[in-house]
């Protein structure tokens, strides 16, 4: 996971703290990153459908979704494209040795595991430092 995707969950922890539209300027301010670089999370969060804009006076940054709704994956997808372990995980063409390979089919299923991991974790359960976070692990 890149330093810029964990800055995008930096961010939407502080968008949901705040019950107003919050500027660029104020989540760097409360993350302590730089203002270009909270824009940039924004911009691309917006464009993934995870946050909307209003302008004006009292204008800015909000999230569409309740923090109990964003899972771990749309925000690593919003901000990476998704993520798999192996290039073979998620595409058979993307290595000529994928055919006669002894650990392709086996990451494919431990990809499917992490990814299954990721969308069953919601931000709100990583807010909530009471919360225990449990992953079921399906044959």
């Amino acid at each position: 996971m890149s330093k810029l995707t964990e800055y995008a969950f930096m961010v939407i922890m502080a968008l949901k703290k705040s019950d107003l539209p919050a500027s660029a300027d104020f989540l760097a301010s409360v993350t302590g990153l730089e203002t270009p670089t909270v824009s940039k999370i924004l911009k691309q969060l917006k464009r993934a459908g995870l946050l909307d804009s209003k302008r004006g006076s009292t204008g800015g940054y909000f999230l569409i979704k309740r923090k109990q709704d964003i899972s771990l994956n749309e925000v690593i997808v919003a901000m990476e494209g998704g993520m798999s372990l192996t290039e073979c995980a998620e595409d058979d063409d993307a290595c000529h040795l994928t055919q006669s390979c002894y650990m392709s089919a086996g990451m494919k299923r431990v990809n499917q595991v992490i990814l299954e991991a990721l969308q069953s974790v919601t931000v709100s359960d990583i807010l909530d430092e009471k919360k225990k976070i449990t992953l079921q692990i399906k044959p």
